[in-house]
């Protein structure tokens, strides 16, 4: 099992483990989804969603997300997970809202995943841990989630990737064996 080396610095994983927002992502994968989002915006604010052709988003597939910002952002509706995702969490959350899915009690946590991008108007990225729902080992993860809007009003949706970690890592100090993240 490989040990991540941790430290305070902006970019590093969050010692808070609240939100594990980070400056940027190193994963690649992640930081190409982000410089995408930034090409689809040109001079705009914000991109729409039909700015991203599904062709484009071929590399990738599996790990999209696209969700629908419901009632001001009090709550995200899964429009699209990719399959690695829902493999990794053994789960499809697909036309679920976040507060109908089971994330024991972390239901806030996640809506902030969504709501940052929506309220901030830019990518927001994170990293962090998560237990692998397979064989309960941790697992790192790293993502981007931007706003977007749908027919050039205002912000409607997040669109964004979600990569996890092949290898098994330890457990962070401090967080039980079960803990969702």
């Amino acid at each position: 099992m490989k040990t991540l080396k941790r430290s305070s610095q902006a970019g590093s994983f969050d010692d808070s483990r609240e939100h594990d927002v980070v400056d940027h992502c190193d994963h690649p994968m992640v930081a190409g989804f982000a410089d995408l989002w930034h090409g689809k915006r040109g001079s705009r604010a914000v991109p729409d969603r039909a700015d991203f052709e599904f062709e484009e988003l071929a590399p990738w597939f599996g790990h999209v997300i696209i969700m629908d910002m419901l009632e001001d952002a009090a709550d995200f509706r899964y429009r699209l997970v990719g399959t690695a995702v829902t493999g990794f969490l053994n789960r499809d959350y697909t036309g679920r809202t976040v507060m109908e899915s089971n994330y024991s009690g972390a239901q806030q946590k996640v809506l902030d995943t969504f709501r940052r991008p929506a309220r901030e108007g830019r990518p927001v990225f994170r990293r962090g841990y998560v237990i692998w729902a397979v064989d309960k080992s941790w697992r790192t993860y790293q993502s981007v989630h931007c706003p977007i809007t749908a027919g050039g009003t205002g912000i409607a949706m997040t669109i964004g990737v979600l990569y996890f970690s092949l290898d098994p890592v330890m457990a962070p100090d401090g967080l039980p064996r079960d803990h969702w993240g």
